[in-house]
């Protein structure tokens, strides 16, 4: 909505409060439109009724919105403005009597809308000859001038349809020779005009519930429009999933194992198991004199299978092991490869490896390459009750590059650590003077790079191994 600024000692020009009331008219006819989803005619009140003893017919005042030119004529100072808004036109009581006639008539109700400038009135003006007088009216001569410009809807009744540019409102079909109008006869005579009001529709489409409200769950498979609770729409769209956990092994820094026991549900049919070994470290650059560089690879992923379980064939609990990530190279005056990350098992039917550390590799000369460590593996070893889905062995890191230390510039990275797709990502490549980053559970870390006179950096460690379990009934 558009607002007038006036400033203090300003003088007020009629304009001003002429713009804003047009202003004000717009942005309300604006809302309008928006809550009612388009231009009109709307309405309200007018309802139409008889007494069903005489021929009169009443309607009741009311409003009419309606889409229409701003103003076809000059408001006060301001000129016409042919702009479209929404406004609302006031429709004041009115009743109709009604002549019978030897033959069936039919008799429409309708509104024309317009704006009507009322409140005519002699005012007094400022007389700029003399500022200790007052004029009457604008010329001195007593003429009077419309004070208020009115929206206004007259009702009409006729026994001919109503004209284009009028609102139908009802029509009466009365009988030949009739002596009194009854409400039967009388019927709306445009369906799209009236609108349930806001707090009529609340309990059609929005009921308040209070309390704790609770409903019948359905069968499976039933497509009934009952209402349902959410426990059979949950159950039914996540295809009966009962439940879904995860696990890790410990950090590279940590090291070691953690073994579980895994168990079902007493209604679980199935499971989906995902298993992924640890990720490989990455290689550690060590410190390097004016005339070397050095640089490490990343580690790799750890090997990763997805698999079917049918719990039916297989003895419960099963006994899971999941090993930690690899450590990176800790260097100091030499170069260290990084660790490989920790294995993982399901019982012993599924075993994934981890993946390899990254290598280092230090000198001189036009460029070295820190190689990369590989990716872990997948071993299956029976196929009662387990199958698989999908396998895949871990991607390898990535190599570290240094070029340029002969040539007395220097440009320098450790390698990526391999990334346990379709989740986590390994270490980034780290630049010259930075340890190398950490992967993500399964992902190898990345080397790290030492440029000539430089101190020695870490390689990443790479991310541990992890397990998802997911029950289905």
């Amino acid at each position: 909505m558009d607002r007038v600024i006036v400033y203090p000692a300003q003088v007020i020009a009629d304009t001003d409060t002429l713009i804003a009331q047009r202003n004000t008219e717009r942005a309300i006819g604006q809302a309008v439109a928006m809550s009612m989803g388009g231009p009109g005619p709307f309405a309200s009140g007018l309802a139409a009724t008889c007494s069903g003893s005489d021929m009169v017919v009443n309607v009741g005042s009311g409003q009419i919105n309606e889409g229409a030119t701003a103003d076809s004529s000059a408001y006060g100072t301001l000129a016409a403005d042919s702009s479209i808004i929404m406004r609302q036109y006031t429709a004041v009581a009115t009743s109709f009597t009604l002549t019978a006639a030897t033959t069936a008539l039919t008799y429409y109700i309708y509104a024309t809308v317009g704006l009507n400038d009322t409140g005519s009135t002699m005012l007094r003006y400022l007389d700029a000859a003399d500022n200790t007088k007052t004029l009457s009216g604008e010329d001195d001569t007593g003429t009077a001038q419309p004070t208020q410009r009115t929206a206004v809807a007259t009702v009409t009744i006729s026994t001919t349809t109503p004209p284009a540019n009028a609102i139908a409102l009802w029509r009466i079909d009365l009988p030949a020779n009739a002596t009194s109008v009854t409400q039967a006869m009388i019927s709306l005579d445009n369906d799209s005009l009236f609108y349930p009001k806001i707090p009529a529709l609340a309990p059609k489409v929005s009921p308040t519930f209070t309390g704790t409200p609770t409903a019948p769950t359905p069968a499976a498979g039933d497509s009934s429009n009952l209402l349902a609770t959410t426990a059979f729409i949950t159950n039914w769209s996540a295809g009966n999933l009962l439940q879904s956990d995860i696990y890790f092994g410990p950090t590279a820094s940590a090291g070691g194992y953690n073994v579980l026991q895994i168990s079902v549900e007493s209604r679980t049919k199935f499971l989906i198991v995902e298993l992924s070994g640890g990720g490989g470290g990455g290689g550690g650059a060590p410190t390097c004199s004016s005339t070397q560089g050095g640089t490490g690879g990343g580690g790799g992923a750890g090997g990763y299978c997805r698999f079917l379980v049918d719990v039916s064939k297989i003895q419960w609990p099963v006994t899971a092991t999941l090993g930690a990530g690899g450590r990176g190279g800790q260097s100091s005056s030499t170069a260290m490869t990084g660790n490989a990350g920790g294995s993982a098992a399901f019982g012993s039917m599924v075993v994934v490896t981890g993946g390899f550390g990254g290598l280092v590799a230090q000198g001189g000369g036009v460029a070295i390459i820190g190689g990369a460590g590989a990716g872990g593996s997948v071993q299956v070893t029976t196929a009662t009750g387990i199958t698989v889905l999908n396998s895949a062995t871990g991607q390898s890191g990535f190599s570290g590059h240094v070029s340029g230390v002969s040539e007395n510039y220097f440009f320098g990275y450790g390698g990526a650590g391999g990334a346990r797709a379709p989740y986590y990502a390994g270490g980034w490549e780290s630049g010259s003077g930075e340890t190398g980053k950490p992967g993500d559970p399964g992902g190898g870390g990345s080397g790290s790079c030492v440029a000539p006179s430089g101190t020695y950096k870490n390689g990443g460690d790479g991310g541990p191994s992890w397990l998802t379990v997911t029950q289905y009934g």
